[in-house]
């Protein structure tokens, strides 16, 4: 692989993507991943991790959906809620201190875009009608969600929606955890049980 594809591939680290289209020299993370994946046939293509309040989010679906497609099914979702404010404020309709429900409203409509046609939505951050999304990700269910953070809320959302965490340096710390446990096998216990109540959610009733 050559020229400026391979050039912009230098600054990954193993296939992973850093960071969202922040405001400096860094390309959009899906357009390049995009290109990436007409270039080679075998390599995950993973974010790590996509800020997802950039998108509107029926774009942000489709753009996934079609990714996944040329990749034949290779794309990983790494997402996260990001540190920096000013991220926030130069998204449009991106709230900092909603920043958390947002990122579960969004992921929350991806599992119903990959899963439901037609597919409708109305929740605090936008609604959208009825539409027909018959396109599907070559992985059922859609693309695997990786989630990053390392806070109880995080956890939480690892076992709720995720496939697994998305760490930087290993195992989670625990150390902006107040109280007495703060060990690592506390924030784990955290996702251990949200993944139980969705296994439990998904068991059919009679």
């Amino acid at each position: 692989m050559s020229g400026p594809l391979s050039a912009a591939l230098v600054d990954l680290d193993s296939t992973y993507l850093t960071r969202g289209p922040q405001m400096g020299r860094h390309l959009d993370p899906l357009l390049l991943l995009t290109v990436a994946a007409t270039a080679t046939s075998r390599m995950r293509l993973v974010t790590s991790t996509l800020s997802t309040f950039y998108y509107e989010p029926p774009h942000l679906a489709r753009l996934l959906t079609t990714l996944d497609v040329l990749s034949d099914g290779r794309l990983g979702l790494g997402v996260g809620l990001g540190w920096m404010k000013e991220e926030y404020e130069v998204a449009r309709n991106a709230d900092w201190h909603r920043r958390g429900k947002m990122l579960d409203d969004v992921l929350a409509f991806l599992q119903a875009w990959w899963t439901t046609t037609p597919v409708s939505w109305n929740s605090e951050f936008f609604s959208l009608p009825p539409v027909h999304a018959d396109l599907r990700p070559v992985q059922a269910g859609g693309p695997p969600i990786w989630i990053g953070g390392e806070s109880e809320a995080a956890m939480r959302r690892v076992g709720r929606v995720g496939t697994g965490w998305l760490g930087v340096e290993g195992p989670p710390a625990a150390a902006s955890i107040p109280g007495r446990d703060e060990s690592t096998d506390h924030l784990w216990s955290i996702a251990r049980r949200a993944a139980r109540r969705r296994t439990q959610a998904a068991i059919p009733t009679r």
